[in-house]
């Protein structure tokens, strides 16, 4: 399956926005551009991701059937996902796009690049493919799945760093950086859900001896 859409990050993102207490009519347009850069970076993270060589595999090593019995780690950014810099562009098209203009307007792109870039950072570092997947002729036969990680604790501190450090403070900035944190986890818990680790790896018996990728 494709990586989450833009579509599937809105409405959870404008809801957790009110329900944070953000009111007004910028609110809607700050959703959508959270959403669409959300859901555009990890369109370019799914192509980009890899799964690193060194999956400990259990194979037969005359028929080469078994399956990979431990977890497979994934390349972090910058080769392995987008990282801020790349990302920053598009929140301030995105936000641009949505109205939201002004003084504050690239500190608030800024710190959703960068809210979104370290999300997926940190995905990078704590999801792995998850053992089980089947091998036949020392190649990998079948999909793996992700194994989903809770992030909006972490990303909410961060986010909040963000925004202090682009000078958005005040008493809605800790409800900005919560409500952003919720809205990039959720499209990263989906992202989970979702995407697979493609078949093809080479799987020797001990170890995987190629990367992987993600469909």
């Amino acid at each position: 399956m494709p990586a989450p859409t833009p579509a599937q990050i809105e409405s959870p993102a404008n809801g957790f926005l009110k329900a944070a207490g953000l009111l007004g009519e910028d609110i809607p347009g700050l959703a959508t551009a959270i959403a669409n850069t959300t859901g555009q970076a990890l369109t370019m993270f799914l192509a980009q991701a890899m799964v690193m060589p060194g999956i400990p595999v259990a194979a037969d090593p005359i028929t080469g059937s078994g399956a990979t019995a431990g977890p497979g780690k994934l390349m972090p950014p910058p080769a392995g996902g987008p990282g801020a810099s790349q990302l920053e562009g598009l929140a301030s098209a995105q936000c641009q796009g949505q109205g939201l203009r002004g003084e504050d307007a690239d500190g608030l792109a800024k710190t959703i690049a960068g809210t979104v870039a370290q999300a997926i950072n940190l995905f990078c570092t704590q999801s792995m493919a998850m053992p089980g997947i089947a091998v036949a002729g020392f190649v990998s036969a079948a999909p793996g799945m992700l194994q989903p990680v809770p992030l909006q604790s972490p990303l909410e501190g961060f986010a909040n760093g963000l925004l202090s450090q682009n000078g958005l403070r005040g008493e809605d900035a800790p409800k900005l950086a919560q409500a952003l944190a919720q809205s990039v986890d959720l499209a990263l818990t989906l992202f989970a859900s979702q995407v697979l680790v493609s078949p093809g790896i080479p799987c020797p018996p001990g170890t995987s001896a190629g990367p992987g990728r993600l469909m």
